[in-house]
């Protein structure tokens, strides 16, 4: 009877502890997507449609270490719109990705971010990181891509570090290299649609 009361205090221990410390570990090791959205051109902007997205990015320590030892970090956001069809799977419309590098000089102590015409410097990582976790106005098709009804329409944007980039031993470590977004719907605006 002991035996078994002692037991069940410790199976209930070990999902205490499972329960406060996966949150954290999740949030160390993951990408969040956190809002953005697919919309029309803005006064200034040639015409097309635009997405704007916003992530939470956390570096895992491994990650952050191999960094500050000179490692450049390639991180890929993706974005895919595909129009519903009743008979089939969706038919994708647009598919498009950027590119961006992070790095830091041990020379300079600065953060560097560079790629799809972006060439910035940063004191800290929490202000790389926040510029590298977000994409404002980026332009994905020509006006005419979205027709008819929008709501036919879905769009998905993911954001992820390419492990493909990375010197060989570090592509096949552990699992702190693999950040990634899930694919995360995000709303279209109905002024994108073109007449039919």
């Amino acid at each position: 009877m002991h035996c078994i009361a002692a037991f069940h205090r410790l199976a209930l221990l070990l999902a205490a502890i499972l329960l406060f410390s996966a949150p954290a570990i999740a949030a160390e090791e993951s990408v969040f997507f956190t809002g953005g959205g697919v919309s029309k051109e803005a006064p200034g902007d040639p015409a097309g449609i635009y997405v704007n997205a916003a992530f939470t990015m956390h570096l895992p320590t491994s990650v952050s270490e191999s960094l500050h030892r000179g490692i450049s970090l390639y991180f890929n956001t993706e974005f895919s719109l595909a129009k519903r069809r009743w008979y089939w799977k969706a038919r994708p419309v647009i598919t498009a990705s950027i590119t961006r590098r992070l790095s830091y000089s041990l020379l300079t102590h600065k953060y560097h971010l560079g790629g799809d015409g972006l060439s910035q410097s940063f004191s800290t990582l929490d202000e790389a990181l926040a510029v590298l976790s977000s994409v404002r106005r980026w332009k994905v098709a020509p006006p005419n891509a979205i027709s008819g009804d929008f709501q036919d329409y879905t769009a998905a944007i993911c954001l992820s570090l390419d492990k493909s980039r990375l010197p060989k031993p570090l592509q096949f470590s552990s699992s702190d290299w693999d950040m990634t977004s899930d694919w995360a719907a995000i709303p279209i605006s109905p002024s994108v649609a073109s007449p039919s």
